[in-house]
């Protein structure tokens, strides 16, 4: 449920959503981005960036054994609020 939350509030607020699929998804530089924890899954994750927001979405692609399933959606150019809806990382 966090997850659909998340997806609600990241393209209601960011400049700009960007869809990767399969082989696409490989591309993306991670560094600098922290998991967000109230939606780590154990195949879907979420990560937060400087101004972004990325949903990585495998689960179904490793359970079908479909790569090209993967998908990843990058939510960019928000600010805090946008990042973070008013919630800190202490809870």
């Amino acid at each position: 449920m966090e997850s659909l939350a998340l997806a609600h509030h990241a393209s209601t607020w960011a400049e700009q959503v960007t869809k990767l699929v399969g082989d696409d998804v490989d591309g993306i530089e991670l560094n600098g981005y922290a998991p967000v924890r109230e939606v780590k899954g154990l195949a879907d994750t979420w990560w937060r960036g400087p101004d972004s927001l990325v949903a990585l979405y495998s689960g179904e692609a490793a359970s079908l054994d479909f790569p090209r399933g993967r998908i990843a959606v990058i939510y960019s150019g928000l600010d805090e609020w946008g990042l973070r809806g008013g919630v800190d990382d202490d809870g």
